[in-house]
């Protein structure tokens, strides 16, 4: 008969692994130093400086193989920097763009004195203005200052007797730096902010210049701020009697006829007669008025000039 053992809770008996099993295992663990710490080729610790130096380098070298090299981190950083700078432009454009609009709104929705501390409390919002309003313009077939500039070389570049002129909102006082070495034709140029060497900041409804001391007054697209009519009779105080001459340039979509005609029959009342309209353009309109004699104070015109609001996105 057989005996069963119904002791199922002791450990089973340890299996005995034959000698020569434990041989082969032996000399498997030896043929594979790289696996056992600080040893060297034969198993044995590294005894020498030399030997300590040789498993420090191999080491170091096995580690830094499985990292990407330099040339791999380099164009991963690079190619996020890239990415980072467009989209850094794209949200700076965007931001450029609004703080345009607001300051033009601004520009055009309040009095000349309340622009003036506009960009004296802050200086560097003209530059952010300038810099959209040279983007707004970019499209356009023809800047109007340019045209000015044109119209100031054919008539007067040549003749003898130095013409004054005056360049009320100038902008980046681009007719001043043109004509700067022309003997023939002088510019004065006024805006908020002196930008530059060429312009003297001032609220151009309060000029410091003496009364009929100037031969042409220019309005480049700067007839802004609710006070516009006042930018208007500065120019006619500071216009010589009978010669003095006004240019303006102003946007079409800005006149209530939409093409300016109705503004140069309402000039009169101000003392200004329209010597020419040049509607050709089809951006701006271009106006010649030479000054006349007021017999009595100037009339408020209608509301013939709109504000040059540009819509949000």
């Amino acid at each position: 008969m057989f005996q069963v053992n119904w002791d199922l809770g002791s450990a089973p008996p340890k299996r005995q692994e034959p000698k020569e099993y434990k041989k082969r295992k032996n000399q498997t663990e030896k043929a594979k130093p790289e696996l056992i710490k600080n040893k060297d080729s034969k198993g044995q610790e590294p005894s020498t400086k030399k030997q300590k130096q040789e498993q420090k380098e191999s080491e170091k070298f096995a580690i830094e193989s499985k990292q990407p090299s330099p040339a791999q981190q380099g164009d991963k950083k690079l190619a996020n920097e890239d990415s980072l700078t467009m989209l850094q432009k794209k949200m700076k454009g965007k931001l450029d763009g609004a703080k345009f609009r607001w300051i033009n709104e601004r520009l055009y929705t309040t009095e000349s004195e309340d622009a003036v501390k506009l960009f004296r409390d802050s200086p560097d919002m003209f530059e952010v203005y300038h810099a959209g309003f040279r983007h707004q313009i970019e499209n356009w077939p023809e800047n109007p200052v340019d045209v000015f500039i044109r119209f100031l070389k054919e008539r007067y570049d040549k003749k003898k007797r130095p013409v004054n002129v005056v360049d009320l909102g100038c902008g980046e006082a681009k007719i001043a730096a043109t004509f700067e070495a022309s003997k023939h034709i002088q510019v004065q140029s006024f805006d908020l902010v002196s930008a530059n060497k060429f312009i003297v900041a001032s609220d151009i409804s309060n000029l410091p210049l003496e009364d009929g001391s100037v031969d042409i007054a220019i309005f480049c697209l700067s007839l802004m701020g609710t006070n516009w009519q006042s930018f208007l009779q500065e120019a006619h105080r500071v216009l010589k009697p009978q010669t003095g001459q006004l240019w303006v340039a102003e946007i079409k979509s800005r006149f209530s006829d939409k093409s300016g005609k109705v503004f140069a029959q309402e000039l009169p009342k101000m003392g200004f007669e329209n010597t020419s309209l040049a509607l050709g353009n089809k951006m701006f309109t271009l106006f010649e008025f030479v000054k006349r004699p007021l017999l009595e104070k100037p009339q408020t015109l209608p509301p013939i000039l709109n504000a040059c609001i540009y819509k949000r996105r």
